[in-house]
């Protein structure tokens, strides 16, 4: 089984419903990055639809990776490019006449500019013509101004794709990095197949996984987890010692994982972020059994450094941007495994919910052109693309309050994270007393939302939350929430991102009666 990838014409290329199409017979990839801009170009590639892929078998890793279809569903081989998503780049080429598109006619949109006011009082106006075009059918893989901003900010932070890589790198927009992650899954795990998940592990992917594990079959094994992410050790001695023989019950072997599912960077729940040492020794076991990692990354952009908050306390959220600050914050920014794939192993997420706004729903994935190529696919036959006034007004903070340049996005992220530094240092303060106290122990995270509270003398803190803490008007999250596999869970999950100072104060207070209303009723039950 070989990955067949076809040159093709810009004509016959068109024909295959992708939106972007090479005319160089010799495009060795789907997406090419052309010496001259960081657009994108895509051929299309042809997958066996009867290989038997997912079998327990160990396969001769080959590195870099240049056959994707063991990684890939059955489904997923099956998809081909949607015939009416083919005619959008004909519809617009010079002198064509369409009959064939079903396009609505933008002259009964309700709706003929947009406009936006910045918190620093700034309008941003789209005319009419990006205003229609924002209301119009677009690219499935996004808008091309929004892709070539996007992918420049890739090329600067993670830096480009190594020249290992068997294929090159790709860009896709999605409706929420949750979207594509979900795509990516399905694309990747089968009825019946292992994958390896973080314990614990973020509670919208394991909505994901958990349908899967009860209706398909598919087995969720944990990896452990402290306050610096995986642990190396764990995940390696999970799979060298996986079995592949049938029991002595006549039990067949579990299908040996081929996907590693991980927040890298201010975990949720656990706010664990994985140190440089730890990332590279999580993809050494990657390419020893030949694993592909989905990255989702979603709080990459919100680490903390010693000089973060200094260094921005001259601005807010609201005063001008400053796009110096962007360096001094970016060199402090932890090398990602998007960065260090040499093998095409990496299959990245991130969401700008978080640094922008959850509301518009705009999320990206990056990785080797033949995994995203499977995303787009889905796309194509599930939500057509990424939603177009979303993507025009992410475009015009891009072209105008960040000069079109990466380190204006990275400059406004600087600010974010300090922002959020700031509220994880005052809940920090909020907890003091119940630390003292000896209720609580957690360790303080470097990046993201979320502090994972340990409490003490309570093994499983359903009852407190549920009991006692709604009745006591303070809501913290369970940990069983994020166990892949359920069970009892000690730990809490604390978001310090929206509460004030005073909420702060006033909610822990009230927690820590209800830890102690806990404890003092299990102690009682007991006797």
């Amino acid at each position: 089984m070989s990955l067949r990838r076809l040159s093709t014409s810009a004509a016959s290329a068109a024909a295959t419903g992708l939106p972007w199409a090479s005319s160089s017979s010799s495009s060795s990839s789907l997406w090419r990055r052309t010496a001259t801009t960081t657009r994108y170009t895509m051929t299309i590639s042809s997958f066996s639809t009867t290989a038997t892929a997912h079998s327990g078998a160990p396969l001769s890793a080959p590195k870099p990776i240049s056959d994707y279809t063991p990684y890939l569903t059955a489904l997923s081989r099956a998809r081909q490019p949607s015939a009416i998503r083919a005619l959008l780049p004909l519809i617009t080429q010079p002198g064509m006449l369409s009959f064939a598109g079903g396009m609505p006619n933008p002259a009964t949109f309700p709706i003929a500019r947009m406009s936006m006011t910045l918190t620093d009082g700034t309008v941003l106006d789209l005319d009419e013509a990006s205003t229609r075009e924002a209301l119009q059918y677009g690219p499935t893989p996004g808008h091309s101004g929004l892709v070539t901003y996007l992918s420049a900010l890739q090329d600067q932070v993670h830096g480009p794709a190594k020249d290992s890589v068997a294929h090159d790198r790709a860009v896709q927009l999605g409706n929420g990095s949750q979207d594509l992650l979900a795509k990516a899954i399905a694309a990747m795990v089968a009825p019946g197949d292992t994958l390896l998940v973080e314990s614990p592990c973020y509670a919208g992917t394991l909505s994901i996984l958990r349908p899967m594990a009860r209706a398909m079959g598919v087995k969720l094994v944990e990896v452990p987890t402290d306050e610096q992410g995986l642990v190396p050790e764990k995940l390696a001695a999970l799979l060298d010692k996986w079995p592949s023989t049938a029991s002595a019950t006549g039990e067949a072997a579990p299908r040996k994982p081929r996907v590693l599912y991980t927040v890298p960077t201010g975990g949720n729940p656990s706010g664990a972020t994985a140190p440089l040492h730890r990332r590279h020794a999580v993809y050494e076991i990657m390419q020893k059994h030949d694993l592909v990692l989905l990255e989702d990354d979603p709080y990459y952009y919100l680490q903390f450094t010693p000089d973060l908050v200094t260094a921005n306390a001259a601005a807010t959220l609201s005063t001008p941007l400053d796009l110096a600050g962007a360096r001094p914050y970016a060199t402090h920014l932890l090398p990602s495994y998007l960065s260090m794939d040499t093998d095409g192993r990496v299959l990245r997420f991130e969401s700008f919910s978080k640094i922008v706004s959850a509301g518009l729903r705009l999320g990206m994935a990056t990785g080797p052109a033949p995994l995203i190529e499977r995303i787009f696919l889905d796309t194509q036959s599930t939500s057509l693309q990424p939603t177009g006034p979303s993507q025009a007004m992410f475009l015009a903070l891009a072209r105008s309050v960040w000069q079109n340049k990466p380190d204006g996005f990275l400059a406004h992220a600087a600010r974010v994270a300090a922002f959020y530094q700031t509220r994880r240092d005052r809940l920090v303060l909020a907890l003091k007393p119940l630390v003292d106290k000896g209720l609580i122990e957690y360790y303080v995270p470097k990046a993201g939302m979320f502090l994972w509270i340990k409490i003490k003398g309570v093994t499983d803190t359903r009852a407190l939350i549920n009991a006692h803490a709604m009745q006591k008007k303070v809501l913290l999250l369970p940990g069983v929430e994020f166990l892949p596999n359920g069970g009892d869970c000690a730990y809490v999950r604390a978001t310090y991102s929206t509460a004030t100072d005073e909420e702060m104060d006033e909610g822990m207070l009230r927690f820590a009666e209800c830890i102690v209303n806990a404890t003092t009723t299990t102690t009682t039950s007991a006797q």
